[in-house]
């Protein structure tokens, strides 16, 4: 009789169950180590500049429990990303979540790698596209203008090549974050309308960084640079250049926005908030807070594992719910404020 049941005892049935991802507390790590990969892609943008060549670096979840330290730009090595690593498969219905971050002004592409490793950690993919012309290694001076069309084409074509490199990659919905002139991206490609008979005007001025304005460059911005795959927005110690969007491009928005600033780096963030209408906005300033907390971390007023504990929470919870419409109730909790993740974090939402 022990024979006959253990003959018709199939493998499956005693198989665990699936894990569920969104069963995993956002304010610890998930069930995975984070792995890194990056290569180059090259693409012709729509400002009839020619062809331009981005460096993308990937972090994604592995079971790896060991490997060769990641490298981000030949910069900065990461011994909690590893390099290489194989690539678990998908635990979410639907393939990988998908996350994109765009770095600041000098910076590149692994420079708040503690949220992509996070988002990792929890099942997610992040693509961050190495702004060319604009990073720490290649930095134009003075920004052309060509770079405020890149930076959100230069989202799109890392879409792209994810979604080749990546078949498994959810990429028809994606989360965008931005740090520092990173949040122009966010609004530039997240549905943000551009100004242009001001921007127009601004160039016949000469009122752009370069002081330069090619006449594809206007084209491409009437014709547009957004990417309706971008369906929410985490913005990191930044503000909305006015310059590009008027004063009331912002409620082009495809959907939320969450924005994130520290109290020791006034980026004009309480006349944001003020200003903002016709969408939901969600902002959260970070006692002792400084520009770095949101990216490489050195910051002399705040810790920089309890900010980025912070910031990752909040941007987890937030992607959960815009992407995977997350109904958790401390999920839901943390995103209306009734749920606080640390006393450091002053709270306020408005929506539409």
């Amino acid at each position: 009789m022990l024979l006959l049941l253990l003959a018709c005892t199939g493998p499956d049935d005693t198989a665990a169950p699936a894990p569920d991802p969104l069963s995993w507390a956002v304010t610890a790590p998930g069930l995975y180590q984070a792995g890194h990969r990056a290569w180059t892609i090259t693409y012709t943008p729509p400002d009839g500049s020619g062809e331009r060549s981005v460096d993308l670096d990937l972090w994604y979840p592995t079971e790896d429990q060991d490997g060769r330290e990641a490298s981000y730009d030949d910069l900065v090595d990461d011994p909690l990303a590893f390099e290489d690593a194989t690539m678990a498969p998908p635990v979410h219905d639907g393939g990988y979540p998908v996350h994109v971050y765009s770095h600041g002004n000098q910076g590149f592409g692994g420079t708040s790698a503690f949220l992509a490793r996070h988002l990792a950690s929890h099942g997610w993919v992040t693509i961050a596209p190495g702004h060319t012309g604009n990073r720490l290694q290649d930095y134009i001076d003075p920004k052309p203008t060509s770079i405020y069309i890149h930076r959100a084409t230069d989202v799109s074509a890392a879409l792209d090549a994810l979604a080749t490199e990546v078949p498994e990659a959810d990429v028809s919905r994606v989360v965008l974050s931005g740090h520092s002139f990173g949040n122009y991206t966010c609004w530039a490609a997240g549905g943000a309308t551009l100004d242009v008979p001001g921007i127009e005007q601004l160039c016949a001025e000469g009122g752009t960084n370069s002081g330069e304005c090619t006449e594809g460059e206007i084209e491409a911005f009437r014709q547009g640079i957004d990417d309706p795959r971008v369906i929410a927005t985490v913005h990191l110690a930044g503000t909305l250049d006015r310059r590009w969007f008027g004063d009331t491009g912002h409620r082009g928005m495809t959907g939320p926005v969450m924005f994130m600033s520290g109290t020791n780096d006034q980026v004009g963030q309480q006349a944001q908030w003020d200003a903002i209408d016709g969408l939901d906005y969600t902002w959260l300033e970070l006692e002792g807070g400084c520009h770095q907390t949101f990216a490489l971390g050195s910051c002399s007023t705040l810790e920089a594992d309890k900010g980025f504990h912070v910031v990752q929470s909040y941007a987890l919870a937030f992607a959960r719910v815009a992407l995977l419409d997350d109904d958790d109730t401390q999920v839901i909790g943390i995103l209306d404020g009734s749920v606080p993740i640390d006393p450091i974090v002053t709270f306020q939402r408005k929506t539409e």
